[in-house]
């Protein structure tokens, strides 16, 4: 069994600011797994980061769609508990070392789509995509990257380690192209905002 993060998973999810990694930031990796292997390798590497699984019924709703995809949906972080009071993020900006939990910052709420899809030469087009939510506070929008740059280079490491790894492209956007990633589809079937 897996030890709870000490900075917190799903809703109660925190960061230090001095984690900064850059925007959020997918991945589009082809791989010589199963759809179902790589959707099941990335959330479990994502569930490792402190994503939690949207009970939802995205997936059918995906696979009803047509195209050939399955995905998950997953999330990070609290609008309520991103938004932090002046006082508070006062205090918790001054200090360079670890604050007590009351006073760390709350992740906003960020969803994270894993797909796969059977591409026509046997192997698998797998798609990690990230969207902050606008409910939560824009300053720190960028709070869940640390996490899903880990979750990917361990789903990287993975197939490369088991000769699964055909290639990796870093995603700074994502076209509405019909992938369950994309912005359009993450609106109209979960309506994420």
């Amino acid at each position: 069994m897996a030890r709870p993060r000490r900075d917190g998973v799903g809703a109660d999810a925190r960061f230090s600011r001095l984690a900064y990694s850059g925007p959020l930031r997918g991945a589009r990796l082809v791989v010589r797994y199963s759809s179902e292997d790589a959707v099941r390798l990335a959330v479990e590497q994502l569930v490792a980061q402190g994503f939690v699984v949207r009970q939802d019924g995205f997936d059918a709703r995906v696979r009803a769609q047509g195209g050939g995809w399955q995905a998950v949906a997953l999330e990070i972080g609290d609008a309520k508990r991103s938004k932090r009071t002046f006082w508070t993020g006062l205090i918790a900006d001054e200090f360079p070392f670890p604050l007590p939990k009351a006073l760390q910052h709350s992740i906003p709420p960020t969803l994270v789509v894993a797909t796969a899809r059977p591409a026509a030469d046997g192997t698998t087009e797998l798609v990690v995509f990230p969207h902050a939510s606008r409910d939560g506070d824009p300053e720190y929008s960028w709070a869940a990257a640390p996490r899903i740059t880990a979750a990917v280079d361990a789903i990287t490491a993975t197939a490369t380690s088991s000769g699964a790894l055909v290639d990796h492209e870093v995603m700074r956007g994502i076209a509405n192209d019909g992938c369950p990633a994309s912005q359009q589809v993450v609106r109209d079937l979960l309506g994420w905002r």
